[in-house]
């Protein structure tokens, strides 16, 4: 894995034929999965946008080939673009202002830097701007428990949708997605680690009737995969495509199943914590336009908690 703090033209073994793909927030959850999956693929020139200072535990141990990584906080975009011709753009960078976060931060993370991107993008000629969106922004939801990033999102959306003119823009909706390492104040994150890891003697929680369309990361990269060679193909100037598997469970059986299958005797203690005035009981994404391009879900939830356990087994083991 090599990074870029002083600007160079990129590894000297390029091969020409090859197109770059330009991944932001690669360091991240969803990032770090997809640049390994495209660097595995061994198809592409990929180009990881992080900082200095930027928490690399994800990619650490690995040996990327085919990728190289930006510090942006130590040069300019402007200088990275015209080192390097950009084909396709894919954002996952994302802040989602919890904990009371800063909102200049988010409006920063989720508009301004993505916009930034694509006025470089848009006078270098590249083909595809792919925006990576979530549930939380759907038009027929409220959600003020994060409220500040729908906001910021809501309007990159429509930023978008006018800059389409002159770049092809694909958004991605993900739905709930989960995996193994993602952040400790993630929902299922934080149950995987009280139930089956610390297995700490109770949990609150709401009654859990709320249901969500989960995703397993491996499927959800799969997905990326797919849109990415439609993208190459098609020329479609703004497409929406659904990222889940299109069936819903409840949290409290998803919870459950982590108990379960763990084998913990947490105490799950469903109904001690109230329902937010504006909580979201359901979300589903309608996935026939991924199936169009051939995608279909592997994981159950089942098969999706178990990898996560195995992978916290083999972690474990190595430290």
């Amino acid at each position: 894995m090599l990074t870029v703090d002083v600007l160079r033209a990129g590894p000297q073994d390029y091969k020409l034929s090859r197109k770059t793909i330009l991944i932001t927030g690669v360091t991240g959850f969803l990032g770090s999965h997809l640049i390994k999956a495209l660097d595995k693929k061994n198809e592409y020139h990929i180009i990881g946008l992080k900082r200095s200072f930027s928490d690399t535990r994800r990619l650490d141990n690995t040996k990327l080939k085919n990728a190289v990584l930006y510090n942006i906080d130590i040069f300019s975009l402007e200088e990275l673009f015209n080192q390097n011709k950009i084909d396709l753009i894919i954002h996952t960078a994302t802040e989602y202002g919890r904990h009371n976060g800063s909102i200049s931060k988010v409006i920063d993370t989720n508009l301004l830097f993505p916009i930034k991107i694509l006025e470089l993008a848009i006078a270098q000629n590249t083909k595809c701007f792919i925006n990576t969106d979530s549930y939380f922004n759907k038009e027929n939801f409220t959600y003020n428990y994060l409220l500040d990033y729908a906001l910021s999102k809501k309007s990159l959306l429509r930023w978008l949708d006018n800059l389409s003119r002159k770049i092809q823009v694909v958004n991605l909706v993900l739905e709930h997605l989960y995996g193994e390492d993602d952040n400790k104040d993630k929902f299922i994150e934080s149950m995987i680690t009280q139930i089956a890891i610390n297995k700490v003697s109770s949990v609150d929680l709401t009654h859990g009737h709320q249901r969500r369309d989960y995703i397993y990361i491996a499927d959800a990269i799969d997905a990326y995969l797919k849109i990415i060679d439609f993208t190459f193909k098609d020329n479609s100037r703004y497409t929406t495509f659904n990222v889940g598997t299109g069936i819903t469970h409840e949290i409290r059986y998803f919870v459950t199943q982590i108990k379960k299958l763990s084998n913990s005797p947490t105490t799950l203690n469903f109904g001690a914590i109230s329902y937010r005035c504006d909580e979201i009981m359901e979300s589903k994404a309608d996935i026939s336009e991924l199936q169009n391009i051939c995608f279909s879900p592997k994981f159950s939830i089942e098969q999706g908690i178990i990898s996560i356990f195995n992978y916290y087994k083999v972690s474990s083991l190595c430290q």
